[in-house]
């Protein structure tokens, strides 16, 4: 693309640009100015195309325009492609489809660290340390750890072959390994961190199954002599409010408000109460920080 051309299509763009902040000033009804923010992006995407010296993807221009309109308003408001949304929505449902293996990154590659009890991984003879060398026959030994969860990740039931290197073999394995439903829990360690003392660790986020989760984990707690417990919510990325809201009522006394919700001008304003008919009443400490994000707030 030469650099006329570009400097052609910019004034253009530009002047499109302009003549949409101008004229939006000039609208007071809602409806003129939505239509002649449409009407601008139409004439700007037609220049585009017009100048434009290579083939225009309009999907592409359609998101990143989507992109840039939610970049003006607060850093929580996001777009999301469907791929994008329905993987929000499989970890919301505390469960994914791969081959349910911990890995982790370090000098040298990508490791197991420890592949999940019952999973696919874990039936196929996966262990801590392996090293991930290819997957699929793509060389995988400069990969980050996302692009190799990324990889094996997939649709339930398809076939996803990994070669490994593992300490005391004299060559690399191969294991082929068919990818199903693996659960992601939200609470992931449980323990008494000293006589009477209980520990939840509530990294996972907030899924459909959090409230759940806690109810069985505080149960074993109890069991084990509990009389105090720390949930531990550092790192937390939030979820679910409802999940959040049970989570709470865990603790707080039936009809004692937990959150409020307000929308634009006081418009559909909610209050979310407790309505647990018997909660604990054992000192609880909540860890949060920088990181602990929306419900888990």
């Amino acid at each position: 693309m030469s650099s006329k051309s570009f400097v052609r299509i910019a004034a253009l763009v530009v002047i499109a640009a302009a003549t949409l902040v101008g004229g939006i000033r000039g609208f007071s009804r809602k409806e003129d100015r939505v239509e002649h923010i449409e009407s601008s992006y139409t004439e700007a995407l037609g220049i585009v195309a017009s100048n434009y010296a290579d083939e225009v993807d309009y999907d592409k221009a359609g998101e990143a325009a989507i992109q840039g309109m939610l970049s003006a308003l607060d850093p929580h408001s996001n777009f999301f492609t469907k791929t994008e949304y329905q993987r929000l929505l499989q970890d919301q449902e505390s469960r994914f489809t791969g081959i349910g293996v911990s890995i982790l990154r370090r000098r040298d590659g990508v490791y197991v660290q420890t592949p999940l009890e019952g999973t696919p991984a874990a039936k196929a003879g996966l262990r801590f340390g392996d090293r991930f060398v290819e997957v699929d026959g793509k060389d995988a030994r400069n990969w980050t750890t996302p692009e190799v969860s990324k990889a094996v990740r997939g649709p339930e039931g398809e076939r996803v072959t990994i070669k490994i290197e593992r300490v005391g073999a004299n060559a690399p394995q191969f294991y082929t390994i068919v990818r199903g439903s693996v659960p992601q829990p939200s609470i992931r360690n449980v323990f008494m961190l000293r006589p009477g003392v209980g520990y939840v660790g509530m990294t996972g986020g907030f899924t459909q199954t959090t409230a759940d989760e806690l109810r069985a984990a505080l149960e074993s707690l109890s069991k084990e002599g509990m009389q105090q417990v720390i949930l531990d919510l550092r790192n937390n990325p939030g979820g679910l409010l409802g999940q959040s809201i049970e989570v709470a009522s865990q603790f707080i006394e039936r009809g004692k408000a937990i959150v409020s919700v307000r929308g634009r001008a006081g418009e559909n304003s909610r209050e979310y109460k407790s309505t647990s008919s018997d909660p604990h009443d054992y000192p609880v400490v909540v860890l949060i920080n920088r990181n602990s994000a929306s419900a888990s707030e």
